[in-house]
């Protein structure tokens, strides 16, 4: 079912340029004639960020749950199925629904130039608009201006997670450049909450925030928050210290994420959640792909029994360094890298910053046209002076003699090689 609605959904955009195109005029045009069902959705809060996005809606959606909300969440991209990026009143969209929605878009769009992502955030909009929920969590796609979610006009609460070097084709060569767009999302008059950022995005992020007379709150580490050894202490918001137990999510980046959330849902007091039911979200939620350690499936079949697995969809500089952090907190003495990256991404820089803490790569090219070879990525390891192997597949890296017991294996570079895994554990 996924394959057959995506294959439509690439039929009607196909005659379209593939080149992205920033811009709000198309996914405006499609909603009026829609009649403007972003303007009819429950409260929202709006994420943007370059890493750490899905984590925190995560947290936030885990949350809510647990206060007996109901909440529509739409996110972006799918690992496997798209309407994993769809979730309507705490249920997932089902395909029945997801190809209506698409019938009626595809009636009144007659034809126009529209994305994919843009027709596919109409459908989310269209379909939230609908049905009964107290709050709507939305991730931007691709920078934050000019992404199709910002045509959201009132957010009770604005979040921009850690911002750090990526797309800069499309955002901006520098962290000014793309601080910029991600800043906006903000809106006038409404509080935006920060993760720790650079100075440099600190200052944009003031500026913004001044110009528009939001109130920004960073949370930054040690000043607004405390990380204690069975969890953390938000002690920035007034007078009173709020305990959260340590996130299920692996990782110190995925504590700065969780005080995000929590700092929203206490702000955003119009929801009644309390503070048990934020503790009880942090400590269970899962999100797939994200320092995420591999149990059970096929997987298993092909490695040792000995050897432990974790699975991350980083691919930029910031996600190497988050790897790098958790390596070192775990006192791992050096960790096998099976990895695969897209040709836009630093592979290079990303290696470098892990190149003190790998035994060896196992090289591999990813499901996409757009993926290095296991041999052009093997090159940019060796150029690093880092002992690597290639192999054709992930499949034939798992399978091969260099899966060693007693071994700690990463696979790493990619959402898309995340997707792969996942099926590959699976089915």
């Amino acid at each position: 079912m996924n394959s057959k609605f995506l294959d439509r959904l690439e039929k009607l955009t196909s005659k379209y340029p593939k080149v992205i195109d920033l811009s709000l005029d198309r996914v405006n045009r499609l909603l009026s004639k829609l009649d403007n069902p972003h303007l009819k959705l429950p409260p929202v809060i709006h994420v943007a960020g370059t890493n750490g996005k899905g984590s925190t809606i995560a947290f936030l959606y885990n949350s809510l749950k647990c206060a007996g909300k109901k909440v529509h969440v739409y996110t972006s991209p799918h690992l496997i199925e798209v309407i994993e990026r769809f979730i309507i009143a705490n249920n997932q969209i089902t395909y029945k629904e997801l190809n209506s929605a698409l019938n009626h878009c595809e009636k009144i769009n007659k034809q126009e130039h529209i994305t994919q992502f843009e027709l596919l955030t109409c459908i989310a909009f269209l379909v939230m608009s609908k049905i009964e929920a107290d709050v709507t969590l939305i991730e931007t796609g691709l920078g934050g201006r000019l992404d199709a979610t910002n045509v959201i006009k009132n957010p009770i609460l604005t979040i921009l997670t850690s911002i750090s070097l990526d797309h800069a084709d499309f955002l901006g060569n520098n962290l000014s450049s793309i601080a910029k767009e991600k800043a906006g999302i903000i809106k006038k008059g409404i509080t935006c909450i920060s993760a720790p950022q650079s100075e440099e995005v600190k200052k944009v992020l003031i500026n913004k925030c001044e110009k528009s007379k939001s109130k920004l709150i960073i949370c930054n580490n040690g000043s607004f928050f405390s990380i204690l050894k069975n969890g953390f202490i938000i002690n920035g918001l007034g007078n009173e210290d709020y305990f959260f137990p340590i996130p299920s999510l692996e990782g110190k980046h995925q504590i700065i994420n969780a005080s995000l959330a929590a700092t929203a849902l206490i702000l955003c007091s119009e929801l009644k959640v309390r503070i048990e039911d934020i503790s009880n979200g942090i400590k269970n939620t899962y999100w797939p792909g994200r320092l995420e350690k591999i149990n059970t499936g096929k997987i298993k079949k092909y490695i040792p029994n000995s050897t432990n697995i974790w699975l991350d969809g980083g691919h930029n500089i910031a996600g190497a360094e988050a790897i790098k952090n958790w390596i070192l907190s775990k006192r791992i003495k050096s960790i096998i890298l099976i990895c695969g990256f897209l040709r836009n991404k630093d592979a290079k820089d990303i290696l470098f910053i892990l190149k003190k803490h790998i035994k060896y790569i196992i090289c591999i090219p990813i499901d996409n046209k757009n993926s290095l070879s296991e041999n052009e990525l093997k090159n940019i390891a060796s150029n690093l002076k880092i002992k690597s192997y290639s192999k054709s597949s992930l499949k034939e890296a798992l399978k091969s003699d260099l899966i060693l017991s007693n071994s700690k294996i990463l696979i790493f570079g990619s959402l898309y090689l995340v997707g792969e895994t996942m099926r590959l554990n699976t089915f």
